[in-house]
């Protein structure tokens, strides 16, 4: 993954919310001026394949409103129990 494609990842997840699904222009509004000018050439593709790709890492949820429009919402992804077992074996051994 290149560094630009990083940035606007973590761009992305800094300004979707847990609590209130957003909308498209909720996200660009939300987003500092400043970190989007670090970006070269960002434009709206950028933002919907990171969206996407969020998205198929189940970091955010898609969801659909009035009108088919479309909002996101960021979670915390969903750990196996093995995952969490092993964690746990990890502290006790600690």
């Amino acid at each position: 993954m290149s560094s630009r494609q990083e940035k606007i990842d973590s761009l992305v997840l800094q300004v979707l919310s847990f609590y209130e699904p957003m909308s498209f222009e909720k996200i660009l509004l939300d987003m500092p001026d400043d970190r989007i000018a670090e970006i070269e050439d960002f434009n709206r593709e950028d933002l919907d394949k990171a969206l996407e790709k969020l998205v198929k890492k189940k970091l955010a949820k898609l969801s659909y409103g009035e009108k088919k429009e479309k909002f996101w919402l960021r979670q915390i992804p969903k750990r196996s129990i093995f995952s969490r077992m092993k964690d746990k074996l990890m502290e006790l051994l600690d």
